[in-house]
């Protein structure tokens, strides 16, 4: 699979939703940039609808927007899975909500697709490109640093890429 963009970003704002009947909702805006693949140099930012069910399960719900230096916008929503590894283990959800809790700082496997959407002219072979994404979150540091890879199709349609 090709690797379409790597970023590293930093969580700016997580704002506690709270207990809903699923588990803990969190709204997580996020800001930084493309430091690998076609895209590199352009800056990202989004907001994840993160859910923390009760099973331990984060429930990924991203969208994001990438900028490019030459005024192109691409807009991203990105699903999957945060898991929490069995050496972790998280107080009771109304802990979680409370002022005083601090996220441990560990680096959490994440994994999920990403679908694009964008109106550039040159960038249209997005449109019909599906990501697999992987990577970590770290909630103690606000730290993410993912990976998405092209699944096929559209792919191998960008400028430069070998035909699969």
């Amino acid at each position: 699979m090709d690797l379409m963009y790597r970023f590293e970003a930093d969580l700016t704002e997580v704002v506690p939703v709270g207990l809903v009947p699923e588990g803990i909702r969190l709204d997580a805006y996020f800001s930084g940039q493309v430091v690998e693949g076609p895209l590199s140099g352009a800056t990202l930012r989004g907001i994840d609808y993160f859910l923390l069910r009760f099973d331990g399960v984060g429930v990924v719900d991203a969208y994001e927007l990438i900028s490019t230096a030459a005024d192109q916008h691409v807009s991203t929503h990105a699903q999957g899975y945060i898991a929490q590894p069995p050496e972790v283990q998280l107080p009771p959800p109304e802990e979680l909500l409370s002022p005083e809790f601090r996220w441990p700082n560990v680096p959490l496997p994440t994994h999920g697709f990403v679908l694009y959407r964008t109106g550039a002219e040159d960038l249209a072979w997005m449109n019909r490109t599906a990501l697999a994404f992987e990577g970590t979150v770290n909630m103690g540091t606000r730290k993410l640093d993912i990976e998405a890879r092209a699944l096929k199709s559209g792919a191998s349609e960008q400028p430069g890429s070998a035909t699969v």
